[in-house]
């Protein structure tokens, strides 16, 4: 399906592709953060496009970083020294969109500009001259009407020792040293599926049941054997549990150097993860859940996949329903894989669902803000008032909770002989390996109600498209558990951040009469940094460890642009507790229903 080899200088014709796009990425400028684009077509050429919308579910203008945008007939000459070129005209038609004029006297065009790319993490496009990253839809514009036409990619300039490692577009001789790389996918769709990380990699490869995998790193401080120990457990717990592997080759992106351990994206056959250096150093394993995580995401959201994410539109939003299914339980299967593969036991997974439905339960959006809405409202994401405990919920937490009480009324229904598994084994095979795509929550409702005989209209009325309590000790209780609510006290800085992708650090609430207030943080302050250190993931699990007596100095970059630094005293203030414990009279027969639930398999007969 794809073709790597190195480019060479032909005939002007034989650079007009019949179809699609040839693109030159040149790395010359990477100590500035510019990548300069040639896109080379065939006539007639009408426009060119940036997308609007990768990775993350927000708009962002990417196009806001082009410039220097020209346009001539002909080919540039890293394809033909020498060749003829006329002049063209690109005309740009509104804030990402340039249509070309030409006069037609050559078989080609070429649409040329310069691009910054300083986004680091997995959701953006960096490059800087150590290392770089790139969502190719964040780079490269495409023509609106050959979208579904071959591309070829030709990489150049890369600083002398960088290596190139993606998900399957490129060769293996771009993953031993990049100079001059280049290679060809079947579409556009296709290419920027297959993100790219750039630079001197650290690397490991392992083959497992006919699959070959490749780990890359950009940095040297990680242990590549224990990494590679813990994905194998991780990617054969996935394939048993899935009874499937719709892949021959699989790529894990570890963005390690300038990570902050913001998350992960998914792809078809790769994931880009980030994960803070600090951690990532001292604990391999801090990364098993992200991993877990995206590695299921190749079947749940790639594969498995909701219609209203299809055909997908760069354009503008595409609004779903289904996120809290697609994210949120693929984050209660990222669960069971760590079970199965024996790197989490049965008390650190019951404390980490304990953890989840407590951060729930102290957002009082929780009440009037189902999850379906919570899917919709992911693109007020970018906002952070949206982030209030009042004003909403995220659909990653609760559809995790989801995803386990779903699985237990499963095994209510049929005394344990279906659960969560089945449903993901059933909609690969309807939906996955048949091509097509699940109507949303319905969906998933008519799913359950094949594998159970069983009507969930109710379920899903009450704690899916509604905003019921969820009934956390009557679903718990067939496992012998209930859910235990305490009163405790944490580390109190008056302000909380987002725990949004790609927004670490940035408050979203600051409580008035704190010293937070009094020394005027504010919703949209971004917290750079924390006693020195560069704020990594979630800033108010930092901020716990800390003594409640004392105070922590913060480098903040203020909603105004200001960048300052400030003394923040902290205290101690009440906290909802809750703790998944055994109830009273448990019985042998639910402790081994709780192990086989933990394990995401059905029960022994």
């Amino acid at each position: 399906m794809f073709v790597a080899g190195t480019l060479t200088a032909q005939e002007p014709a034989f650079w007009c592709p019949s179809e699609g796009v040839t693109y030159g990425v040149s790395l010359k400028r990477a100590a500035e953060h510019i990548v300069h684009v040639d896109a080379v077509t065939h006539q007639p050429v009408a426009q060119f496009q940036l997308p609007v919308w990768n990775a993350l579910y927000e708009v962002r203008d990417f196009a806001v970083n082009v410039n220097h945008v020209k346009a001539y007939e002909g080919v540039p000459g890293w394809l033909c020294d020498g060749c003829q070129t006329g002049e063209a005209r690109a005309e740009k038609r509104d804030k990402t969109t340039w249509e070309l004029t030409t006069s037609g006297s050559f078989p080609c065009a070429t649409f040329s500009y310069d691009i910054v790319t300083n986004d680091a993490g997995p959701f953006g496009a960096s490059l800087d001259a150590q290392h770089g990253f790139f969502n190719w839809a964040e780079v490269l514009a495409y023509r609106p009407d050959q979208r579904a036409a071959k591309v070829t990619i030709r990489v150049m300039d890369a600083p002398a020792g960088w290596k190139l490692r993606d998900g399957g577009v490129f060769g293996a001789r771009a993953a031993e040293e990049l100079q001059d790389a280049s290679a060809s996918a079947e579409s556009y769709d296709r290419l920027v599926d297959s993100p790219a990380l750039f630079g001197k990699l650290y690397e490991s490869s392992f083959e497992q049941d006919g699959a070959a995998y490749h780990v890359a790193v950009d940095s040297p401080d990680v242990d590549l054997q224990a990494l590679q120990y813990m994905l194998r457990r991780i990617t054969a717990a996935g394939v048993d549990w899935m009874q499937d592997r719709p892949y021959g080759e699989y790529t894990f992106l570890y963005l390690v150097a300038r990570g902050s351990g913001s998350g992960g994206m998914e792809h078809m056959n790769s994931a880009a993860i980030d994960v803070g250096a600090d951690r990532f150093r001292q604990d391999v394993t801090s990364a098993a859940g992200v991993s877990a995580h995206e590695f299921f995401h190749l079947w749940n959201v790639k594969r498995i996949r909701p219609k209203s994410l299809e055909p997908i539109d760069y354009t503008h939003e595409q609004y779903s329903r289904a996120l809290w299914f697609s994210e949120g339980v693929t984050s209660t299967v990222a669960d069971l894989i760590q079970v199965r593969a024996g790197l989490m036991d049965e008390k650190r997974s019951l404390a980490h669902l304990a953890s989840v439905i407590a951060g729930l339960q102290v957002r009082s959006a929780r009440l009037t803000q189902s999850v379906e809405e919570s899917s919709l409202d992911t693109w007020f994401d970018g906002y952070p008032n949206y982030h209030r405990a009042d004003r909403s919920i995220s659909y990653y937490p609760k559809g995790e909770i989801l995803g386990f009480l779903i699985d237990l009324e499963m095994r209510r229904l049929t005394n344990g002989q279906r659960c969560l598994r089945d449903l993901f084994q059933y909609m690969n095979r309807r939906y996955a390996q048949q091509g097509s795509y699940f109507d949303d929550s319905e969906g998933v409702r008519l799913a359950l109600e094949v594998l159970t005989g069983s009507d969930f209209r109710d379920f899903f009325t009450r704690y899916v498209s509604g905003t019921d309590e969820l009934p956390y000790d009557q679903s718990f209780a067939y496992v012998g558990l209930t859910l235990a609510h305490h009163q405790g006290e944490q580390t109190y800085a008056g302000f909380a951040t987002s725990r949004a992708p790609g927004k670490a650090g940035t408050i979203v609430r600051v409580d008035e009469n704190s010293a937070a207030s009094r020394l005027h943080l504010a919703v949209g302050d971004v917290i750079v940094e924390a006693d020195g250190r560069v704020v990594a993931g979630d800033l108010n699990q930092f901020l716990l460890k800390h003594d409640p007596k004392g105070s922590v100095h913060l480098k903040v970059n203020s909603a105004s642009g200001e960048l300052r630094e400030v003394d923040l005293p902290l205290s101690l203030h009440k906290i909802d507790d809750y703790q998944l414990e055994e109830v009273q009279g448990v019985t042998a027969a639910m402790r081994s229903r709780r192990a086989a639930f933990l394990r995401g398999e059905a029960e022994a007969k």
